[in-house]
């Protein structure tokens, strides 16, 4: 009976170290998988271990007291009989046979749940990683797709900036070699007749063309003395003595030449632009209108009169036609629903057009050259050559007598080209 006891007690403790050894790989395995995940689990990871410890602890103490208990069975039953051992054996060992069952199957079960826990946790982290993790995957790709654009869009635009850099630099090496050539002929030609006006003309502008102020300040005085009216020399003093910091050597200039009635735009161009460095923005207004009218087809005069209407925070609809403005007398021009609306007869008479009132049919007539324009006081329908256009705004009548219509309507559909700056709420007709 013995040896049946010792057969039993091995036999229970070999149940429970193959059922030991068949679960540990399985702990390893969801360890290891766990391993996988580290970086996504990272504030679980600690719970997930001290758990697995304490798990591994309570299965080596339940070996450990299903060993002893076992050994303490067959020692009680030594010294009842042999019957009552046989029995207690019996006992023992269907006891030890269940209970190691039991235990076997509830620790299997134990593991598969915590394996099915840790494959959840996997599954879990990897359903962050699919889908939330994906979404971070995207919004970093998506990100990345972003800054690749912008990194394009930077690319590109330095590259567009640096062929603008050069295509400038090609100009201006141009410009250069250009002036260089002029400076050379002009020199050859005074060489040749020390008198000659037109080569001191060019020795300035060569010379100014270089930023090579000096030599044009002295190649424009040279040329004063031989002609004291040429304007073009005159205004490449002024600009000579402005660059060179005389402001007030220019301006005295230049406020002589403009006394004098001069026609060149660029007198009073120049001139406003110093009174503007002065803060005479009132005077440099009107030299910037004076240069307008003398050339209405140059952009940088109308960009300085806007920055100087702004200046000044003069309000009210600006109109220049050809550069000039027309007199609207006591009926200004007004914008309305987003329209500019002006005085009809003088902004047609200001583009050369014969205007008439039918007072029977209320419609204003325009006349020029091939065109004729019809407009019916409160329509909205006018017709050009009998062809009906619509309005946005209907023309209409003041209540001092006077006729209100949309300026574009009546510029354009006389063949002129009508410009709208909203910052300083000047209109820029031209022909």
């Amino acid at each position: 009976m013995k040896l049946t006891a010792k057969k039993t007690i091995r036999m229970t403790l070999a149940r429970r170290i193959k059922f030991f050894l068949s679960w540990f790989p399985k702990f390893l395995s969801a360890h290891a998988l766990t391993s996988k995940s580290q970086k996504t689990t990272e504030r679980r990871g600690l719970g997930l271990k001290m758990r697995r410890k304490r798990l591994l602890v309570l299965l080596v103490m339940a070996v450990f007291l299903m060993a002893v208990y076992s050994v303490g069975g067959v020692a009680t039953a030594a010294p009842g009989g042999t019957s009552q051992m046989s029995i207690s054996a019996s006992q023992t060992g269907q006891a030890g046979a269940g209970v190691a069952n039991d235990d076997e199957a509830g620790a299997e079960e134990d593991a598969d749940q915590d394996e099915d826990n840790n494959d959840g946790e996997v599954q879990d982290e990897g359903r962050y990683t699919g889908q939330d993790g994906g979404k971070v995957e995207n919004k970093d790709e998506n990100q990345d797709e972003g800054i690749d654009e912008d990194q394009e869009a930077a690319k590109d635009a330095d590259e567009d900036l640096d062929l603008d850099e050069e295509e400038d630099a090609e100009k201006k090496a141009e410009k250069i070699q250009e002036a260089q050539e002029d400076l050379a002929k002009a020199l050859a030609k005074l060489a040749e007749d020390p008198g000659d006006k037109n080569a001191y003309e060019d020795l300035a502008r060569a010379y100014a063309a270089l930023d090579q102020w000096d030599q044009a300040k002295e190649a424009a005085t040279q040329l004063l003395a031989i002609d004291p009216d040429n304007e073009e020399a005159s205004i490449l003093l002024a600009v000579s003595l402005y660059r060179q910091g005389d402001q007030e050597g220019a301006m005295q200039h230049l406020q002589a030449m403009a006394s004098q009635k001069s026609d060149d735009d660029d007198v009073y161009e120049l001139l406003g632009e110093l009174l503007e460095l002065q803060g005479e923005l009132d005077e440099a207004l009107e030299q910037y209108e004076q240069a307008a009218a003398l050339n209405p087809n140059d952009p940088d005069i109308f960009v300085k009169l806007s920055k100087t209407y702004q200046k000044l925070e003069i309000e009210g609809v600006k109109v220049f036609v050809n550069g000039s403005k027309p007199q609207f007398g006591d009926v200004q021009p007004q914008i309305a629903d987003g329209r500019t609306l002006i005085p009809f007869r003088a902004l047609a008479e200001s583009l050369g057009a014969q205007v008439s009132w039918d007072g029977a049919t209320r419609q204003v007539i325009v006349v020029k050259a091939d065109i004729t324009m019809r407009l019916t006081a409160d329509s909205t329908v006018a017709t050009i050559n009998g062809t009906p256009v619509n309005l946005d705004v209907p023309a209409t009548i003041t209540g001092g007598g006077r006729i209100l219509v949309p300026l574009r309507f009546l510029g354009e559909g006389l063949g002129a080209k009508v410009k709208w700056d909203q910052q300083s709420q000047m209109v820029i007709v031209s022909q």
